[in-house]
């Protein structure tokens, strides 16, 4: 089975840019499973009935600069009249590595899917590799039901190509239904915040074959934010994204105590960033992620990368 071709489009600048409102929709899903594997519940996860408008992602882009006047003759010198500049959100340095990623790259439109499943494999420990066998039997693939459907109305069959090696390719496979329907996607094998603990992301891929890339090395956490657009995200979404991320790393109902600090919505919504601090192993630890929306079935997953320490 041969891999899907990725796109190729040219990576954004991982420099700093102005601040920009994107408006655009997109349309993942995670059903609960066995107990000893657990994607994000169906219930959070998974909304339908989001419709792409023509122009689909990306179709309005506005930046907003700051607006003033000064003051003249006698008032010269004087501070200048209007509304204050805004301070810039806050933007991490990113890692050198993460140029040619999701991460850093354009907003997803309806053409190159969407995020079904991230499912955290808990009794598996820090594994470097899943068989086709374990993969085609996890939660969010053994059960896996098409976007924007509520019910297991159609069974599929998971063909898995071979195994997931942690660092390594996507992994292809075909989703055969009962009634003759034909899914592709890949799989990913990733790290988790758990030390721990790995995941299996399952993008199911769009017309146009696009593969999501990953940086090596780096724990993955994510989590659906059931909004129309990016444009809407709220700081509040922002951080409840990333807590339930990192929690829903150790445990299925994210029973993990996380709190946040510096939370930024950044690029009308494209772009999420924060800290996170949350207990491993008896210790608080504190890190940095940076996410970026990629569709889902009912609103936006934010796939969210640990920042190296040092960032």
């Amino acid at each position: 089975m041969s891999a899907q071709p990725t796109r190729n489009t040219p990576s954004p600048s991982i420099t700093p840019r102005t601040s920009c409102a994107v408006t655009g929709t997109q349309s993942a899903q995670g059903p609960q499973g066995p107990q000893d594997s657990r994607s994000i519940p169906r219930s959070s996860l998974l909304r339908s009935g989001i419709a792409l408008g023509a122009g689909a992602v990306g179709a309005a882009i506005v930046c907003i600069g700051a607006v003033g006047t000064h003051a003249t003759g006698a008032d010269a010198g004087a501070a200048p009249v209007g509304p204050a500049p805004l301070a810039p959100a806050a933007r991490p340095a990113l890692p050198e590595d993460w140029e040619d990623t999701v991460l850093t790259q354009d907003l997803p439109s309806e053409r190159d899917g969407y995020i079904a499943s991230f499912t955290t494999l808990y009794i598996d420990g820090p594994v470097k590799s899943v068989s086709a066998k374990r993969i085609a039997g996890a939660d969010g693939i053994v059960n896996f039901m098409p976007q924007g459907t509520d019910s297991q109305s159609e069974g599929f069959t998971p063909h898995v190509s071979g195994p997931a090696r942690l660092d390594g390719d996507p992994v292809t496979l075909l989703l055969l239904g009962d009634a003759g329907s034909e899914v592709w996607a890949e799989v990913q094998l990733v790290r988790t915040a758990n030390p721990g603990a790995r995941a299996l992301l399952l993008h199911v891929l769009g017309s146009s074959g696009w593969s999501i890339a990953l940086p090596k090395g780096t724990p993955i956490v994510g989590d659906l934010i059931q909004k129309d657009s990016p444009g809407l995200v709220s700081k509040k979404d922002a951080r409840s994204a990333l807590a339930n991320g990192v929690s829903m790393s150790f445990h299925p109902d994210g029973d993990n105590p996380a709190r946040m600090d510096h939370v930024q919505v950044l690029d009308g919504g494209q772009h999420i960033t924060g800290g996170v601090s949350h207990p491993v192993s008896g210790d608080r630890v504190h890190h940095d992620w940076y996410g970026t929306a990629v569709g889902g079935d009912g609103g936006w997953f934010y796939l969210c990368a640990q920042l190296p320490d040092e960032s």
